[in-house]
C-alpha cells in the first residue's frame, strides 16, 4: 500500500534507517541536510510496492561505495548522482519507473529519496539487505540473482568514471580471479574507490519482476515507524528505548558505558572492536562487539548472544539516538539492540554470503529467537 514522505518525516526516515543500518550504511546527518531542500514543503514523495510498479518498467538505485568515517568527511554529491543516473538512463531501451534504496541504512535510503523528488519519480519501499552490509555481494540481488546486462555506472565529484562492469572489472586485484563473478566486482569497485579517494557512487538499473522476487519489501516503512517511535517517545519523556524495540520487534541486550574502541582501516573498511561494561541493572556485566563499517558479532559475558544477518544496533540510553561506527568513543552510554533481519537472509544461500563465517568467523548464525 503507497504513502507519502514529507519534509517533516526526514528526521524520523533518517533516525529508523541508521538504526536499522547496524553502525554502517553512512551517517545520515549530511544527507538530512540535502533532502529538506530538495524537498519542497509542500511537496512529497510518493512511496509504493514493488507490485503497484509497471511490469514493464525499471528502477534506478544509487549509492555511496566507502567507509563510513570517509563519509562523514564529504558530504554527498548531488552532482555525480546525476551524472550516474544521467548515464544508466542514456543506456537503458525503456522507462523508469521508481527510485529504491540499495540498503536501507542511513544516508544510504536519502540517495533515492532525493533522487525520486527532483524527478517526480515513486520511491519503493524496500531496498536489498534490510540493513546494511559492508560489501555489494551481500545483498538479496547478488544471493538471489537478478536479471544481468542492464546498465550500471561508477560515478565521483568528477563525473562518470565506468559506464560498463567489464571495464570496471579489469580493476579487481589479482587474488579475486578465483572468487565468484559478484566477489570479483565487489573487488573491482572497491579498487575503484580506494584510487578515488575512499568515496563513489554506484548507479544500477534493476527489472521489476527481479525486484518483486528479491526486494527486502516494507523497509522504508519500517525505518519511518521506528524514527517516529522514537521522536514520540522524547516529545513524551517517555523511555525511547522501549519505544524503539517496540516499533521495531526488537530485544535489549545490555546498557553499559563504552570503555575500549578498537579500529583499523583495512581493504577500504573500517574494522574493529567496542567494548562495554554495564551500568544500572547490568552493572557487573560485559559486551564486546565486533564490527567490519556495521556490527557483526556480539558477546555478553564472553558468550556469543547475537550474529549477522540479524542486526545490532547501539543507542544512545538517554535519547535513543543510533550510534554508528564512525562516531564510538569511550564513555559514551549506550544499549545494546537486536532486531531480527529479512527471512531472505536465513536461507543457506544468503547464510553462506552474510552470516558469521563470510566475515572470517568460525561461528554459527545465532538468531535473535533463540536468545534472551
Amino acid at each position: 500500500m503507497s504513502f507519502e514522505i514529507r519534509r517533516s518525516d526526514i528526521s524520523a526516515l533518517a533516525l529508523g534507517s541508521t538504526v536499522l543500518g547496524c553502525g554502517g550504511g553512512g551517517n545520515s546527518y549530511y544527507g538530512q541536510l540535502v533532502a529538506s531542500r530538495v524537498l519542497a514543503a509542500d511537496s512529497s514523495v510518493q512511496v509504493i510496492d514493488i507490485d503497484e510498479m509497471d511490469s514493464r518498467a525499471f528502477a534506478i538505485t544509487s549509492a555511496a561505495v566507502g567507509a563510513p568515517l570517509i563519509c562523514l568527511e564529504k558530504p554527498p554529491s548531488m552532482n555525480a548522482l546525476r551524472v550516474g543516473v544521467d548515464s544508466a538512463t542514456a543506456k537503458l531501451r525503456g522507462s523508469i519507473g521508481a527510485f529504491f534504496a540499495a540498503e536501507i541504512g542511513g544516508l544510504q535510503c536519502m540517495f533515492p529519496l532525493m533522487l525520486a523528488a527532483q524527478t517526480g519519480l515513486p520511491l519503493l519501499d524496500g531496498d536489498g539487505m534490510g540493513r546494511a552490509f559492508p560489501e555489494l555481494q551481500m545483498s538479496t540481488f547478488a544471493i538471489y540473482g537478478t536479471t544481468p546486462g542492464l546498465p550500471t555506472v561508477l560515478s565521483s565529484d568528477r563525473g562518470m568514471l565506468f559506464d560498463n562492469v567489464p571495464a570496471m572489472l579489469k580493476n579487481a586485484p589479482p587474488a579475486a580471479s578465483a572468487k565468484s563473478s559478484d566477489v570479483q566486482f565487489e573487488r573491482a569497485v572497491r579498487k575503484i574507490c580506494a584510487d578515488e579517494g575512499g568515496l563513489i557512487y554506484l548507479t544500477a538499473v534493476f527489472d521489476q519482476p527481479s525486484l518483486a522476487r528479491t526486494l527486502v519489501r516494507g523497509s522504508i516503512h519500517l525505518a519511518l515507524r521506528i524514527g517516529r517511535a522514537v521522536e514520540s517517545a522524547r516529545a513524551a519523556n517517555a523511555d525511547p528505548i522501549a519505544a524503539l524495540l517496540d516499533a521495531g520487534n526488537g530485544k535489549r541486550f545490555i546498557s553499559g558505558k563504552i570503555v575500549d574502541v578498537e579500529r583499523h582501516f583495512r581493504g577500504g573498511h573500517d574494522w574493529g572492536e567496542v567494548r562495554l561494561e554495564g551500568i544500572d541493572y547490568d552493572r557487573g556485566r560485559t559486551a564486546k562487539i565486533a564490527f567490519k563499517n556495521e556490527y557483526l558479532i556480539l558477546w555478553r559475558e564472553g558468550e556469543v548472544v547475537l550474529t549477522v544477518p540479524d542486526l545490532i544496533s547501539l543507542a544512545e540510553t538517554e535519547t535513543g539516538t543510533p550510534v554508528s561506527t564512525e562516531i564510538l568513543r569511550p564513555g559514551l552510554r549506550v544499549t545494546v539492540l537486536g532486531l531480527p533481519c529479512s527471512p531472505l537472509l536465513r536461507s543457506p544461500e544468503a547464510l553462506a554470503a552474510v552470516g558469521p563465517r563470510a566475515f572470517g568467523y568460525d561461528l554459527p548464525y545465532v538468531a535473535i529467537e533463540r536468545t534472551s
